[in-house]
Parts: C-alpha cells; sequence; structure tokens
C-alpha cells in the first residue's frame, strides 16, 4: 500500500519566529549564513522566515534546501519562477541591466547574443592567456621562500589581470585600488538596500541613497575610461577580446547587435563578477589545500607526472577528471562565492512539500544544499574525492554556478582560470595555511574579512 502525503498550506511551512516588530530581519542582515544553517537543522528543508512586523506590513520569505526543489525553482524560469524583485531592482539600480538583471524577452535576446562568446570552445582560447599570468604569479609576485603571503590579495591580482586581458586585450592594475575598494562597497549596499523595508527613490537624498548613486556613478566612471581606452585602440589595432566580441555580437535570431549602453552594463558585470568571485574561489581553494598536506602532494604529483610525460598545462587545465579541478570544485562545494539567491513565485507552486502562493519570494542557499548530509557524508569534510569518477547524487545537490537556463554564463571561464592557477602554484611551491579557518564577509557574495595567510616555498 502506498500513501500520499499532504500538501501542506503556506502557513504550515515551519520556521523560526523572529522578533515582532522585525522578523529575521536583524539577525539575517548581520549574519545570512548563520541564519539559513539553523534553520535547516531545526525546521529541515523548507523553512519560513518572517521579516518585518507581523500582519499585513510584514511578509513571509521562504528557503529551499532540497535539490529536487533547486531544481524546479532553478528549471521553471520564466512558467512558475522568476528572479526576485527585492534583490534584482537594486541591482539593476547599480550596475544596469545585463544578464543578471533582465528576465523575459529582454534577457533572452541577451543570452542568445552572448552565449556563442562563453562555449567551452571559445573560452579555451583563453588558456594561453590564462597560463601567462599563472607563470607571471608564480614567478614576479610571490616572494623569497618561507615569507608569507596574503592568498586573497595574490587571488585578486591574478584574477584582474586575466580579466582585464580576456575582455580589453590589456593590463587594467591601474584601476586596482578603485576595484578593490568599490566592489566590498557595492554589495554592501546592495544587500542593505535590498533589505530596506522602506525604500526611498533614489533621488531623494537620504544619507543611505547619496552612497549609493555616488558608488554607482563611480563604478561606471571607470568602466567608461577602461572602454574608452578600447575605443582608442580600435581604430590602429586589430583586438579579439571579449569586449570586441560584444560589439560585433548579433542575435542569431533577429540579428540585432547590443547598443552601447548594454555594452556597457554586460562589461561592468563581467569585470565585477569574474574578477570578485574567482579570486574568493581561489583564496578558499590554495588555503584548503595549504592545510591538507596530503591531498596538495597528490595533487601537485599528479600535474607534475601528466607534464613529464609531455603533456602541457594548458592541456592538464581542460581535463575534466583531474585532481586539481576535484580540490577546486570541493573547495566551492565548502565555500561557495554566491551562497544564496533570491526568486519569486510567479505563480501558485507547490514547492517542497507545501503551497506557495503567487508574490512570495524563494531563497536558494548553494551553502546549505551542499552541505546535506544525505549527499555529501561529513559534510564539513574537504574531500576532492567527492568529484572524481561515478557520482549518484542529485543534479542540483552542487549548485555554486546555478543552473538552469539562468546558469551562470562565466562557468568555463572561471573553472579554467582557477584550474590554471592552481596547477602552476602546486607545481612551483609548497603551500603551508596559516590559520585555522577563514573568515569572512557575507555582503553579497563571500569575501574573506581579512587577510588569509600562508607562506609558499619552492619545491
Amino acid at each position: 500500500m502506498t500513501t500520499t502525503r499532504r500538501t501542506g498550506t503556506f502557513d504550515e511551512v515551519p520556521g523560526p519566529q523572529g522578533s515582532a516588530l522585525a522578523g529575521v530581519a536583524p539577525e539575517f542582515l548581520r549574519d545570512p549564513i548563520s541564519v539559513l544553517e539553523r534553520s535547516f537543522r531545526e525546521h529541515g528543508e523548507m523553512v519560513a522566515f518572517p521579516f518585518g512586523p507581523k500582519g499585513k506590513l510584514g511578509k513571509r520569505v521562504v528557503a529551499a534546501y532540497h535539490p529536487d526543489a533547486a531544481q524546479q525553482v532553478l528549471t521553471q524560469t520564466e512558467r512558475t519562477i522568476g528572479r526576485g524583485p527585492a534583490s534584482t531592482q537594486v541591482l539593476e539600480d547599480m550596475i544596469g541591466r545585463n544578464l543578471m538583471t533582465t528576465d523575459g524577452a529582454e534577457w533572452r535576446r541577451q543570452r542568445r547574443t552572448l552565449q556563442p562568446l562563453f562555449t567551452p570552445r571559445r573560452v579555451a582560447e583563453y588558456t594561453a592567456l590564462m597560463v601567462a599570468e599563472a607563470e607571471r604569479v608564480t614567478t614576479e609576485d610571490v616572494p623569497a621562500d618561507a615569507e608569507r603571503v596574503d592568498l586573497h590579495r595574490l587571488m585578486l591580482r591574478y584574477s584582474l589581470r586575466v580579466v582585464g586581458r580576456a575582455l580589453f586585450s590589456g593590463d587594467i592594475d591601474d584601476t586596482a585600488p578603485d576595484l578593490h575598494r568599490l566592489i566590498p562597497l557595492t554589495n554592501e549596499l546592495i544587500i542593505r538596500r535590498t533589505t530596506q523595508l522602506v525604500k526611498p527613490p533614489l533621488p531623494v537624498p537620504t544619507p543611505r541613497n547619496r552612497a549609493f548613486v555616488r558608488t554607482r556613478q563611480e563604478l561606471y566612471a571607470l568602466i567608461d575610461r577602461i572602454l574608452a581606452r578600447t575605443d582608442h585602440l580600435a581604430a590602429g589595432q586589430e583586438r579579439d577580446d571579449i569586449v570586441t566580441r560584444l560589439r560585433t555580437a548579433r542575435d542569431p535570431e533577429t540579428g540585432e547587435g547590443l547598443s552601447r549602453q548594454e555594452i556597457r552594463d554586460q562589461t561592468l558585470l563581467m569585470m565585477m563578477a569574474g574578477h570578485e568571485t574567482t579570486a574568493t574561489a581561489l583564496t578558499f581553494a590554495l588555503h584548503l589545500l595549504g592545510s591538507h598536506p596530503g591531498v596538495q602532494q597528490k595533487a601537485a604529483d599528479e600535474t607534475g607526472a601528466f607534464l613529464r610525460d609531455g603533456g602541457d598545462l594548458a592541456e592538464y587545465a581542460q581535463r575534466r577528471e583531474s585532481l586539481v579541478r576535484a580540490c577546486l570544485l570541493e573547495s566551492m562545494r565548502l565555500y561557495p562565492p554566491v551562497y544564496m539567491t533570491e526568486h519569486l513565485a510567479t505563480e501558485d507552486i507547490v514547492l517542497g512539500g507545501y503551497q506557495v502562493p503567487r508574490g512570495t519570494a524563494v531563497f536558494l542557499s548553494p551553502w546549505v544544499t551542499q552541505r546535506h548530509p544525505d549527499f555529501w557524508p561529513e559534510p564539513e569534510r574537504f574531500d576532492p574525492g567527492r568529484f572524481l569518477g561515478e557520482q549518484s547524487r542529485p543534479r542540483y545537490a552542487y549548485l555554486p554556478f546555478g543552473g538552469g537556463p539562468h546558469v551562470c554564463i562565466g562557468e568555463h571561464f572561471a573553472l579554467l582560470a582557477a584550474t590554471v592557477l592552481l596547477e602552476a602554484v602546486l607545481r612551483r611551491f609548497r603551500i603551508t595555511s596559516e590559520d585555522d579557518t577563514v573568515t569572512f564577509q557575507q555582503t553579497g557574495n563571500l569575501r574573506p574579512d581579512k587577510p588569509v595567510w600562508a607562506r609558499l616555498v619552492r619545491r
């Protein structure tokens, strides 16, 4: 005899009570990961969070942690699930209309136009510049043996150079001070405005609004300054970079190209997201390898054996079954740079066994789902072997790049750039992490909140 579980009502979704006036909003703003983790432990795979006062003035948001629910949310895009309205509007206000902030027909046109620029084959064309920049890190940027280095600062430098050369065919090192100041500030302002219960229109000159608008102006001034260099170069030099390809890209269905504003908005997104998240992923990967010398040595031995057999670094980096890539994937399981995403139920749906009404915000959390003990035994343990050989877990038990139609377009680029760097470092150095753990900010994306010290000793 089989039994069918009754679909629960929206009011029956379990979750924390929060305070009468603010719900869980203050705690969530202060430490969202802890709130998400605790809710999973205490309430299960489907949790409702109250934001704002009880009653009609507040709202309930649900978080879905099971891979099946994540798959439903990510693959039902434009049918019953859309982008989160609060976070998406704030992102658009800050960084314009691009693949991260548009939806519907506009997003589909942008995605069709940009997708050919980021196929695995196209991305592989950037391997040589990634290898060159990784070699530059190992030969120029690392100090003498046994001196400690800040891994995050080193990885920010590498990722900025790679993104700069791939986007613009040139170094943008001179923008590093501004970028490293603006990116965390931008993320902080975005999350603060997103979680405001009352958002005065940006023209209203409140202190928060003035800071938001001022930061947006600085970001666009920075990207305009860089793009102006490429305008100058385009007249006399033949280049093959992403910005040049953006200028010539056409929607395969309509033949329509991107406007200058769209090119600016897409470029700003790629520069910010590609630079920051890749650096963060690499920082945690190197830190974990520096804390697990046995795994580190096996990865270095595998790379060395491949090179001795006549392979090269670029060839090895594109192998899907390598221990180095497995180390990277496992580090992103434990420390996904994007730890949470917001979505919206555009129709009444059943999610995680409960009725969810239209208009409800839905959170997914790679941080929690990728530590679900049903799919990741000993979830806190660093074990790259999880990503080698046959895997029986659900596809959406691992989602650092999202999934479905809106899967991150830069996934192949980020994985290749990160793998190349890890291989180069492991081949030249033994890494010893100085700290047991890395503490981090949670302003939109993960970001270490202080230097991540390690010693790199030449082999």
